[in-house]
């Protein structure tokens, strides 16, 4: 009988599932109610603007990407675009959608290949070239003066040396200065960007010691004026004129009477 319940141990034990990590993780998701997807903003509708069409692909990529789209589900990805399109676009996909045009695509990528060609840049290289040229960073900050660049860059093929000069060329003179005085070389844009940030942060952190209130005080103290034994003259607030210094005196010193200033000063 012992060897026997000793058989059954045994066999109970051998038949018990091992599960392993991964197995464990997809029952506990599965529990908990699966794995959650982020929820996505909602793209913006394209009203056939040209130089708007590649951010809006880029944020129909994004949303297709977190609602599970990422890879096939082409019908479903044509109809949503079509439903965002609005004035010469509208304009454009009425006939497609009422059926009277045949499409010329059957799937998402010759939508989007539809698309650019209706709507796109037609010598995308070239005008990125212009924009470049075009482009300054009058009162932006190098951040947000390098995020349009690297954008309009990527479509305009420039070697390295030619997109520096070009970013350089068109920094605040202040940065511009601090480049030609320093021994850094850059390699390409992005190091010649990531450098331009940090020197604008320093300028910025010098700016506002210099502009602090104790600083203003140190200056204005250096700044008085001094007497020849080294004691400060007095200050004179604004344009306020008070006078010759011995008259000054003369009336600090003028007693509570009632005999006249000429009088007052005779008898000094």
């Amino acid at each position: 009988m012992a060897a026997t319940a000793e058989q059954g141990g045994a066999t109970s034990s051998e038949t018990t599932p091992i599960l392993n990590p991964e197995q464990m993780r997809q029952i506990i998701a599965s529990l908990s109610g699966g794995t959650r997807r982020p929820k996505a903003k909602e793209p913006e509708v394209y009203r056939g603007g040209r130089h708007k069409l590649r951010g809006w692909l880029a944020q129909l990529i994004v949303y297709y990407r977190t609602v599970g789209w990422h890879s096939g589900h082409d019908e479903e990805k044509i109809l949503y675009a079509t439903s965002l399109l609005r004035d010469d676009a509208g304009t454009w996909i009425t006939p497609y959608a009422e059926e009277r045009i045949t499409p010329t695509w059957d799937n998402w990528a010759g939508f989007k290949a539809e698309l650019q060609r209706q709507f796109g840049v037609i010598d995308v290289k070239g005008e990125a070239r212009i924009r470049l040229k075009n482009m300054k960073q009058g009162k932006r900050s190098v951040t947000e003066y390098w995020n349009e660049f690297r954008l309009v860059a990527s479509e305009a093929e420039l070697d390295d040396s030619t997109g520096g000069e070009l970013l350089l060329g068109e920094m605040v003179p202040e940065l511009q200065n601090a480049w030609g005085a320093s021994r850094e070389e850059y390699e390409d844009p992005e190091a010649l960007a990531q450098y331009a940030i940090r020197k604008e942060t320093k300028l910025a952190k010098v700016r506002h010691i210099q502009g602090s209130p104790s600083t203003k005080n140190i200056q204005q103290e250096t700044t008085r004026p001094r007497n020849p034994d080294r004691t400060y003259r007095p200050t004179n607030n604004g344009n306020q004129n008070y006078g010759d210094p011995m008259e000054l005196d003369a009336t600090r010193k003028r007693p509570r009477s009632n005999i006249s200033r000429e009088e007052f000063q005779r008898r000094i």
